[in-house]
């Protein structure tokens, strides 16, 4: 590829990467294509590889250290406005589902940061990870939720603690790690990530945490509090909690070690 065609070219492939690693305003394509996918299953699939492949394409595409220092800034500044934007419209959101798409939109926006200030692309990759893993775990709770209660919206029964403990334990943990809580691996790669930027704007990236602290209380409120209002359900089975479990456990490992150079 060569001049304006090659370059037309190169712009494309990242526009392109920008519909699966989730950037106002493409990132609308991401969220409408996971609730389209009429399986959990599925849905937790997409959430792992979608943005795993928009970081092979983006590998492909203009180069980080071919951007200006004008087009960088103006990069972080719409990463950061996409992150804020959609843990922001989280805080409104009652279906599980709904609210993870929302905050893993938020989270993989940090990622667009990272590679503006020249992350290797292997690195971005796992760094997308300490999302989507998550995600994709609470997107098939969402489902056994679902599967339970005819829906994965919080509130209507009240408190699931009683009814639905391993599942309950399993959610409120996974939502932990999706929130970038301190020792899980996404709080690392967001202080990481913030560390590389100017003074100025570390701060409106660093206001996902108290957005993010306020969504989780937000929905622990409808999940763990008040009486449960259902009739007798199944709980999650023990063998899905211990695996839920070991997910997190190995995220936890990651974080820890991670930590050390800020993964």
């Amino acid at each position: 590829m060569s001049g304006w065609g090659g370059a037309e070219m190169l712009a494309a492939i990242t526009v392109f990467a920008a519909f699966l690693v989730p950037l106002f305003p493409l990132s609308w394509v991401f969220n409408r294509l996971l609730d389209s996918l009429p399986m959990t299953t599925a849905r937790a699939l997409a959430v792992l590889a979608l943005p795993q492949l928009g970081l092979l394409l983006l590998q492909y595409g203009v180069a980080p250290w071919a951007l200006t220092d004008p087009q960088r800034r103006a990069l972080v500044a719409l990463a950061i406005f996409t992150a804020l934007f959609y843990a922001f419209r989280a805080l409104s959101a009652r279906d599980l589902f709904i609210w993870t798409r929302l905050n893993l939109s938020a989270g993989l926006a940090v990622i667009w940061i990272a590679w503006a200030m020249g992350t290797a692309i292997p690195v971005l990759q796992i760094l997308a990870l300490t999302w989507s893993v998550p995600a994709a775990l609470l997107t098939l709770l969402s489902g056994a939720l679902a599967a339970r209660l005819g829906g994965s919206y919080l509130g209507l029964m009240g408190n699931l603690v009683e009814p639905l403990p391993r599942l309950t334990a399993s959610i409120v943990l996974t939502v932990l790690a999706l929130l970038a809580t301190p020792v899980f691996p996404s709080f690392f790669v967001l202080f990481g990530t913030a560390m590389q930027l100017p003074l100025s704007w570390i701060l409106p990236l660093l206001l996902l945490l108290p957005l993010w602290g306020w969504s989780c209380g937000r929905l622990f409120q409808d999940l763990l509090f008040g009486a449960y209002r259902g009739e007798a359900v199944e709980d999650l089975s023990l063998l899905s909690s211990l695996m839920v479990f070991l997910v997190l456990s190995g995220l936890l490992v990651l974080g820890l070690y991670g930590s050390g150079g800020v993964l």
